[in-house]
């Protein structure tokens, strides 16, 4: 269902034509910003009506190639094209994909706007877990979830944990990619242990002992609630999963979304702490190729200068910069995700600088240093750099299944 409507800026007049596709979402906030002076207008679409602000509607006009217009929708990429009567984002969306992905891609959709009253609990859970306020935790994990635990046993809590969070993150996912993961470190886990036991006890100590992996987990579970908090803006970056032209494209693409500037911090944050996961595959790494959590391949790092920074134990490696990390993981058995981790990206916005046109929604980044003059800048649309916030997230959620499973390791077979 789409509606039609014209809107008229309350800064400087300027009309607007509106074609707004309607979502499942019981409220539905809308922004873009006047193509003639750049003030933002809201739209907020409930049950009881709609509610401007910086903006009232008017009669509406004839649509047409004289007045500015814009498509609107939460759930699907919006072009910036002229108006082309019929031609909705939901149609042009079912065009550009086979239609087992636009069924995917609406099932997901759908499961958010089932869980949306579950957001706030779901961070109380989390919370209750981090503090150990193991009583709570129980009552809303069944009374909220229907996820009962067995026992208090720190097998079961996590179980219960996890539980929740498949359920609550279930749209944020890519299809088979946290199944293969976690099939995967559990085979890992289990032929080291069956092969390398005295080395693999070394590593699980180190990273127990040193309350790494306790503080990694908990790094983690605070991303979550921030994830779902940013689901409007992600919502048409889910579609580009299936749809390569659109992820691909120059053109900015309007998003229906807070500004930039709300969500660039999470973005360093996870790419932060996918550094620090970085060090779990890289100890395994060593273990599995030189029988030592701490063995580096011998001259990794050797630089031109002949000056050799391979680092000396895992210890010394968690230090090492995000960009060059994965570098000193020779031949690595995990992969990282395609994606997952733009280092200039994250440069740009933790040391240098962003600029964001919110009437055209496009980023510009500048990842490295030039001085007094930045001219080197490149660009991505809102809706890029949310799907890239997605790929980050997804890779972090899929280190984070080898927490989870080093954990079980040492809950169930450990002790």
């Amino acid at each position: 269902m789409n509606i039609n409507i014209t809107i008229q800026c309350a800064t400087c007049d300027e009309k607007t034509n509106c074609r707004i596709g309607m979502s499942n979402r019981s409220e539905q906030p809308l922004r873009f910003c006047c193509q003639s002076c750049g003030s933002p207008i809201d739209i907020e679409i409930r049950k009881n009506g709609v509610s401007f602000a910086g903006a009232k509607q008017v009669e509406t006009l004839p649509f047409d190639d004289k007045t500015n217009f814009v498509d609107l929708h939460l759930d699907y990429p919006v072009s910036f094209e002229k108006y082309v009567m019929g031609y909705t984002p939901f149609l042009r969306a079912s065009q550009r994909v086979e239609p087992e992905y636009l069924l995917l891609h609406m099932s997901r959709l759908d499961h958010l706007n089932a869980e949306l009253t579950k957001f706030r609990d779901f961070k109380l859970l989390i919370n209750l877990y981090i503090k150990s306020k193991w009583s709570l935790f129980k009552s809303v994990c069944w009374d909220v979830f229907r996820v009962k635990l067995k026992t208090e046993k720190p097998e079961d809590l996590n179980a219960a944990l996890y539980a929740v969070i498949a359920i609550m993150m279930f749209p944020f996912e890519y299809p088979g990619q946290n199944t293969e993961s976690v099939e995967f470190y559990s085979d890992l886990t289990k032929d080291l242990h069956e092969n390398k036991l005295a080395a693999m006890n070394a590593f699980m100590d180190e990273i127990l002992n040193s309350g790494f992996l306790k503080n990694l987990q908990i790094d983690c579970l605070e991303i979550y609630p921030r994830i779902l908090d940013a689901e409007l803006p992600l919502r048409p970056a889910f579609f580009l999963d299936f749809d390569e032209e659109y992820k691909n494209s120059p053109i900015p693409m309007r998003v229906s979304s807070d500004a930039f500037e709300s969500y660039k911090d999470l973005y360093k944050d996870i790419s932060e702490i996918i550094s620090r996961q970085f060090v779990l595959p890289a100890g395994l790494n060593n273990l599995i190729k030189r029988g030592n959590h701490n063995a580096f391949k011998p001259e990794i790092g050797k630089a031109a200068n002949g000056k050799d920074y391979t680092p000396k134990s895992l210890h010394q490696f968690a230090d090492v910069s995000f960009g060059t990390k994965l570098d000193y993981i020779d031949d690595s058995w995990l992969p990282p995700l395609e994606g997952g981790a733009d280092n200039e990206l994250r440069n740009a916005i933790a040391h240098f600088k962003t600029e964001y046109d919110d009437t055209t929604q496009t980023i510009t980044y500048y990842p490295k240093r030039e001085g007094i003059k930045q001219k080197k800048g490149r660009q991505i649309s809102f809706l890029q750099f949310m799907h890239q916030l997605l790929i980050t997230y997804r890779e972090m959620h899929r280190l984070h299944h080898l927490v989870k499973c080093l954990f079980y390791y040492q809950f169930l077979i450990r002790k």
